[in-house]
C-alpha cells in the first residue's frame, strides 16, 4: 500500500489517506477535499508547486509518501507571495516529471485534455518530454565512443593482416635456430678435447651470458641516470625561475589595517547611532519628550537634552550635518581600509602559495638527487662488475683453443636468434589477442551505430507509437462507450524536405465526414483528451516511471461512463486514483472518504 501523511495541502489541513493497488475512488460532494488529495499526490510525486498548492493562510505544509520500498517527502514554505518546496519527491528527473504531468496526472489542468478542448495542436505536448532527453548530447557521446571502437577495430584488423608475415618470420627463425643447434651438436661430436677443456668451454659460455646481462644492466642504469639528470635540470630551472616575494612586514601591516578597520567600524557605529537617535527625535517631532521647547517666530529654542545648554533646532540640525559629514568621511576611510586589507590578504595568500610550490620543487629535487646518487653508485658497481666479467671472458677465450672461435660465433648467433624468436613470439601473441577482438569490436561498433540511429529517429518513433496507441485506444472507446462519432485519429503532417512530422492533427469523423471538437458533447471531448494523454503514456513508457494514474474533473462524463473508463484504465497502472461524486455509485475498489480528514470546508460554510 501507499500511505500518505498530508498537512496543509490545498483544502486538506491534515489527513492520512491510504492507496491500495487497483482502483482508489475518492467520493464526496464539492469542497470536501477530492481534488486536494489529487494535488497532494501530484506534489509528493514531483509536480511543480504553486501558491494554491499550500493551504490558504498556512505558512508551511508537507506531504509524505511511504511506499513498500521507500519514503518520499516534500515540504512547502510560503515566503512573501511565493511557495517553495524542498525534499525528495518520487520522480527525480525533469523528464519524468514532465511525462507524468502530461500523461499520468489527468486532472482538469492537464495540458493534453486542455488542448483537445480548445482544438489546439497536440504535437508540442506529445513530444515535450523529448526536449529533456538531451538526444543531441547522447548522440555526440555515442559517436565519441564509436570513434574509439573504430580506432580499436582498425588496430585489430591491422593486427590480423600482420599475422601471416609474423608467422613466416617465426618459422624462419625456428629453422635458423634448429640449424645452429645442429651445427653446434656436430661441432661437439667432432671434438676430442679432454673433459677439462669441455668444462672450460662451458664456463666460457656461462661467462659470456653473465657479461651480457651485466652489460644490459649498465645500459639500463645509464638511461635511468640520464632521465634523472634531465628531470633535475627541468625542476631546477623551474625553481630558478620562481620568485617568492618576501613577507617583510606584511603580517604587521595586515594586523594594523585590520585594527584600523575595526576602529573605523566602531566609530561609524557610534556616529550612526547618535545621528539616527537625534534624527528620530527631530523627524518624529519628539523634542518635547526630551527637553522643554520654546517655539518662537524666528525658530524653536530649547535646552540641549545632553548638556543642558540653551540652543536652537537650527543649531542642532547644523550639528547633524557635521555628524553626517563625519560618517561619510569614515565610510570612505573604511572602504579604503577594506580595499587595503583585501590587497594585503591576497599578497599573503600568493606568498604562501609560492612558498609551498618552492618547497614542493625542492623536495622533489632532493628526492631525484638521492635517486641519482644511488643510481650512480649502482652504475659504478655495475661497470666494475662488467669490467670483471669482460676480463674473465677474455681470459677464458685465451685459454680455449682457436678452434673454439667457431663455437663462440655459433653460440652468440644462437643467443641472438633465441632472443629474436622470443620477441617475435611475444609480438605474435599480442597480435593474435588484438585480432581476436575483431568480432566483439565489430558488434560493439554496430550496436553503437544502431543506438545512434534509434536516437536520431526517436522523435518519429514516439510519434508513431503515440498514433498507434491512440488508434488502439479509440477502438476500445468506440466499442465500450458508443460515442456519436465513429472514428478519430491523429493525422500525420510531414515536412516534405526533412521527412519529419511537423504536426499531429486531430481528425474526428461522424457519418463519414470530418467534424470539429465543437460538434462533440462535453463527455466525448473529455474521452478524446484522455485517449490522447494515454497515447503519450504508452509512447514514453510512463508506467515504468510512475505507477499511478490520477483522474479528476470528470464531470462531463455520465456515471456509467466514469465506471467504464476506470475499469478500462486500471489495467494500465498499478494505482488508479479517481475523484467522483457520491451519485456516481459504488466502485469496485478501495474507497477513500474525506470524512476521515480535517479539511477547510469543516471550518467554512459553502453553498450547496
Amino acid at each position: 500500500m501507499w500511505e500518505l501523511d498530508v498537512s496543509n495541502i490545498a483544502g486538506i489541513h491534515t489527513g492520512e489517506p491510504t492507496l491500495k493497488p487497483g482502483i482508489n475512488a475518492v467520493q464526496a460532494s464539492n469542497w470536501q477535499g477530492k481534488t486536494s488529495l489529487v494535488t497532494a499526490l501530484r506534489t509528493v510525486l514531483g509536480a511543480e508547486v504553486t501558491a494554491a498548492t499550500l493551504t490558504d493562510g498556512a505558512d508551511k505544509g508537507s506531504v509524505r509518501l511511504q511506499t513498500p520500498e521507500q519514503a518520499y517527502e516534500r515540504r512547502l514554505q510560503r515566503t512573501s507571495e511565493r511557495v517553495t518546496a524542498e525534499g525528495e519527491p518520487y520522480l527525480t528527473t525533469a523528464q519524468q516529471r514532465i511525462a507524468a504531468e502530461l500523461f499520468a496526472f489527468l486532472d482538469e489542468h492537464n495540458r493534453i485534455r486542455t488542448a483537445v478542448r480548445e482544438g489546439k495542436d497536440l504535437t508540442p505536448h506529445l513530444i515535450e518530454p523529448l526536449e529533456w532527453e538531451d538526444i543531441d548530447g547522447q548522440i555526440q557521446r555515442l559517436k565519441s565512443k564509436r570513434e574509439t571502437v573504430d580506432a580499436e577495430l582498425n588496430r585489430a584488423q591491422q593486427a590480423a593482416e600482420q599475422l601471416p608475415a609474423k608467422t613466416e618470420t617465426i618459422n624462419k627463425l625456428e629453422t635458423e635456430l634448429a640449424e645452429l643447434e645442429a651445427e653446434i651438436e656436430e661441432l661437439e661430436g667432432d671434438e676430442t678435447e679432454s673433459g677439462e677443456q669441455e668444462e672450460l668451454r662451458e664456463e666460457l659460455t656461462t661467462a659470456r651470458r653473465e657479461r651480457e646481462q651485466v652489460s644490459q644492466r649498465v645500459n639500463r642504469l645509464e638511461g635511468k641516470i640520464e632521465s634523472l639528470e634531465s628531470q633535475i635540470e627541468a625542476k631546477e630551472n623551474d625553481l630558478d625561475a620562481m620568485t617568492v616575494p618576501e613577507k617583510s612586514d606584511l603580517s604587521e601591516k595586515l594586523t594594523d589595517n585590520r585594527d584600523a578597520l575595526r576602529e573605523v567600524d566602531s566609530e561609524i557605529e557610534t556616529l550612526e547611532a547618535l545621528y539616527n537617535a537625534t534624527n528620530a527625535v527631530l523627524d518624529g517631532d519628539h523634542l518635547d519628550l526630551v527637553t522643554d521647547v520654546d517655539r518662537r517666530i524666528e525658530g524653536d529654542h530649547l535646552s540641549c537634552w545632553v548638556c543642558g545648554n540653551e540652543t536652537t533646532r537650527e543649531a542642532i540640525e547644523t550639528r547633524m550635518e557635521g555628524l553626517s559629514d563625519a560618517i561619510a568621511e569614515r565610510r570612505e576611510q573604511r572602504a579604503d581600509l577594506q580595499s587595503t586589507v583585501s590587497d594585503l590578504e591576497a599578497n599573503q595568500r600568493e606568498i604562501e602559495q609560492k612558498r609551498r610550490q618552492k618547497h614542493t620543487l625542492e623536495t622533489e629535487i632532493n628526492t631525484l638527487q638521492t635517486n641519482l646518487a644511488d643510481s650512480r653508485e649502482e652504475l659504478s658497481a655495475a661497470r666494475s662488475d662488467l669490467d670483471d666479467h669482460t676480463e674473465r671472458v677474455a681470459t677464458l677465450e685465451n685459454e680455449v683453443q682457436d678452434t673454439d672461435d667457431q663455437r663462440k660465433s655459433l653460440e652468440q648467433e644462437l643467443a641472438r636468434t633465441e632472443a629474436k624468436l622470443e620477441s617475435q613470439r611475444s609480438e605474435k601473441t599480442n597480435l593474435e589477442s588484438r585480432a581476436a577482438q575483431r568480432d566483439q569490436l565489430q558488434a560493439r561498433y554496430e550496436s553503437l551505430s544502431e543506438e545512434i540511429e534509434e536516437l536520431r529517429s526517436r522523435r518519429q518513433q514516439v510519434i508513431r507509437t503515440a498514433r498507434s496507441a491512440f488508434d488502439d485506444a479509440l477502438e476500445d472507446v468506440v466499442e465500450k462507450f458508443n460515442p456519436s462519432f465513429e472514428r478519430a485519429r491523429l493525422k500525420n503532417h510531414v515536412d516534405p524536405e526533412s521527412g519529419r512530422t511537423e504536426q499531429l492533427e486531430l481528425i474526428i469523423a461522424r457519418d463519414g465526414r470530418e467534424i470539429s471538437v465543437d460538434a462533440l458533447s462535453e463527455g466525448e471531448v473529455e474521452l478524446i483528451g484522455l485517449i490522447a494523454a494515454l497515447a503519450g503514456h504508452e509512447a514514453f513508457d510512463v508506467g515504468q516511471q510512475v505507477p499511478c494514474i490520477l483522474l479528476d474533473d470528470l464531470g462531463g462524463l455520465a456515471s456509467e461512463h466514469i465506471h467504464t473508463l476506470v475499469e478500462y484504465l486500471k489495467g494500465r497502472t498499478e494505482y488508479l486514483v479517481t475523484t467522483a461524486y457520491p451519485e456516481a455509485g459504488e466502485f469496485d475498489g478501495h474507497v477513500l472518504s474525506p470524512d476521515d480528514w480535517n479539511v477547510v470546508s469543516d471550518r467554512v460554510d459553502h453553498p450547496a
